[in-house]
């Protein structure tokens, strides 16, 4: 293949479409309705894209074969609830991990969020969390604050600091937009979320944990995010009580399927 090219794949063989075509219509529009697999090849690699329910066999074999003479390393994104991404150096690897997904398409998942509980060790953690573990009421540009209001038994946005992973990911208008409002909705994931506050409150102590999570940034597709999270009690000048969350990027992905 080609160095610096954009090959879109239908039924196993390559096709033309018009730059204004994905203009208008959108990457994720074509690989979703039309049942298209992207494949970009560039300097820094090559990177798959496909959606797991919806692409064809024949393209995903095709690009199988000939991922040997592609430039690694390979990136390989596929949407199952939200976007998931593998990285591997062999084409060998790669492969082998297309065809594995490739038996797999018609799994669903049914829960849209992982969180899995850490000692409270502050040697393991990252130095982010570290800080916040000892001086968590300072560092007010990474920190989520969000308050309980007894009357409704929920929690509530109080603010997102500017370099919190909440506002990185959401965009400081929307976490500025969303403050003042109920924490959760009606997803599974908000209320595993909000049960961890309430222990946190109930204990008054803080806890650490390993989230794998979909989230939906305003106007784009839901990804996959993997993060280390520290939750600790707070009590607010006025009063109020609540919890205090900071987030650091963690670069291990587990397998989803």
């Amino acid at each position: 293949m080609m160095q610096n090219a954009q090959l879109w794949i239908s039924n196993g063989k390559l096709i033309e479409i018009d730059p204004s075509v994905v203009e208008r219509r959108g990457v994720d529009s074509l690989l979703r309705d039309d049942r298209l697999v992207l494949v970009t090849v560039n300097s820094r690699g090559t990177s798959v894209h496909w959606y797991l329910a919806n692409a064809s066999w024949s393209s995903l074999y095709s690009v199988i074969s000939h991922l040997r003479v592609c430039p690694s390393p390979f990136q390989l994104n596929y949407f199952v609830e939200a976007w998931a991404t593998e990285r591997f150096v062999s084409s060998k690897e790669a492969g082998r991990r297309i065809d594995e997904l490739i038996g797999k398409s018609d799994v669903r998942l049914s829960r849209k969020a992982y969180i899995d509980e850490r000692e409270l060790d502050k040697g393991a953690m990252p130095q982010l969390l570290q800080l916040a573990y000892e001086e968590h009421a300072a560092m007010t540009e990474h920190r989520v604050d969000t308050v309980f209001h007894e009357d409704s038994n929920m929690f509530y946005l109080e603010r997102a600091g500017e370099n919190s992973l909440l506002s990185r990911i959401m965009g400081e208008h929307w976490t500025t937009e969303f403050a003042g409002r109920e924490e959760v909705s009606d997803t599974d994931f908000d209320y595993e979320v909000m049960s961890y506050y309430e222990n946190v409150l109930t204990t008054d102590a803080p806890r650490f944990d390993h989230v794998f999570a979909s989230i939906t940034p305003p106007g784009g597709a839901p990804i996959w995010a993997s993060y280390l999270r520290l939750i600790v009690p707070s009590k607010f000048e006025d009063g109020r009580i609540g919890v205090s969350s900071f987030c650091q990027t963690n670069p291990f992905t587990p397998k989803l399927i």
